[in-house]
C-alpha cells in the first residue's frame, strides 16, 4: 500500500470518528451547557490514531458489529488525558493543536470538569455498545487498565516527578545507585504514551471475538508501535527545539542516533507482530519509512 492509499485509508477513519464524535459530544443531554460545550472543545481535532486502530484491528479480525462506541471512548479517555495534561498544575500549556488549551480558553476549574466529564462519558459511551456483553465488559476493563494507575496515570507521574521510585519493577532496571536514568525513561515511555495504543489495539482483538493469544499479540503490536511513537515525538522535538527540553528524554539519555534506532526497532517488532493487512503494521511502515530514514531531518509523526 502507498503512502497515499494509507493517508486516504487514515482519512476515512478520521471523518468517521470526526463525525460520530460530534453527536456523542455536541448532542449529549446536559443540564449545563457550559460544560457540554467545553468538552465539545477539548474533543475535537487530533489524529484519531488510536479509534483508527480500534476500529481497524477489529474488522481485520473479522467483527462484523460496531465498535464505534469504543472507538470513541478511547479518543474520550485521550482527549481527558491532554486537557489534564495541559494544566499549570501539569504542563502548563497555552496551545494545543492550534488554538488555546481548554484551561486557558473556560479557566481552569472548567478545564479540570471538561476532562473529568470526558472521562467519565468515555466509559457510558463504551458501555452503550450493542456488541455482546460479555465483550463489552472485557473491553471496558481493558480501557479501564490501560487509561489508570497501571498505564497512562503512572506514566504521567513518572513524567511529572522523575525522581520517585518505581519499586523496582520488572519494567525497570536498578543499578547501584536505584533505577537507571535510561529505563526509567523508557518505562515512562510505555505507560504515558504505549498503553493506550496497547489498548487501541487490544479492544479491537477483544470485540471482534479473537483468542486471548491474538489479543496479546495485538497489544504488545500497539505497544511497540507507542512506545516508537513517543520516542519520534521527542526526537522531533529535539531536533526544532520544543518547548518541552526541561523534560527528561531518551533523546537526553542514550543520544539522538540511539533514540532513533530504538524506535526503529519498536516500530519493525510492532509490524512483525500486526496481521500483514492490519492498519497498525501499514502504520508502522509507513512511520519507519518516512519519519526514521537515514536521511530524514525530522521523526515527528505527520
Amino acid at each position: 500500500m502507498s503512502s497515499e492509499d494509507l493517508t486516504r485509508e487514515l482519512g476515512l477513519l478520521k471523518e468517521s470518528i470526526d463525525k460520530a464524535m460530534g453527536a456523542a459530544v455536541s448532542g449529549y443531554r446536559c443540564d449545563v451547557p457550559l460544560i457540554r460545550e467545553a468538552m465539545a472543545y477539548s474533543a475535537g481535532g487530533g489524529k484519531r490514531l488510536r479509534g483508527a486502530i480500534v476500529l481497524s484491528t477489529y474488522a481485520s479480525l473479522g467483527g462484523d458489529g460496531d465498535a464505534m462506541p469504543f472507538a470513541l471512548a478511547m479518543e474520550m479517555v485521550h482527549a481527558y488525558s491532554l486537557v489534564h495534561d495541559d494544566l499549570p498544575c501539569m504542563d502548563d500549556d497555552d496551545m494545543r493543536r492550534g488554538r488555546p488549551t481548554c484551561h486557558r480558553k473556560y479557566g481552569e476549574a472548567i478545564g479540570v470538569l471538561a476532562g473529568d466529564a470526558l472521562l467519565t462519558l468515555a466509559f457510558e459511551t463504551a458501555a452503550s455498545s450493542d456488541l455482546p456483553p460479555y465483550r463489552v465488559v472485557e473491553g471496558i476493563r481493558a480501557l479501564a487498565y490501560g487509561a489508570g494507575a497501571a498505564g497512562m496515570v503512572g506514566g504521567q507521574v513518572l513524567d511529572l516527578q522523575p525522581g520517585i521510585s518505581t519499586g523496582g519493577g520488572p519494567s525497570v532496571h536498578r543499578g547501584s545507585n536505584g533505577d537507571d536514568p535510561a529505563d526509567r525513561v523508557r518505562l515512562t515511555y510505555r505507560l504515558k504514551t504505549g498503553r493506550l495504543f496497547e489498548t487501541a489495539a487490544k479492544l479491537g482483538a477483544i470485540l471482534a471475538g479473537a483468542p486471548a493469544t491474538t489479543v496479546a499479540r495485538a497489544g504488545e503490536a500497539g505497544m511497540c508501535f507507542g512506545f516508537a511513537f513517543q520516542i519520534m515525538d521527542d526526537i522531533d522535538d529535539s531536533v526544532q527545539g520544543g518547548s518541552e527540553d526541561q523534560k527528561d528524554t531518551l533523546v537526553k539519555r542514550v543520544s539522538l542516533d540511539a533514540a532513533r534506532r530504538e524506535a526503529a526497532s519498536a516500530l519493525e517488532r510492532s509490524i512483525r507482530l500486526a496481521g500483514p493487512d492490519w492498519f497498525l503494521a501499514r502504520l508502522s511502515k509507513h512511520y519507519l519509512a518516512t519519519k526514521l530514514a537515514a536521511d530524514s531531518p525530522s521523526a515527528s509523526p505527520s
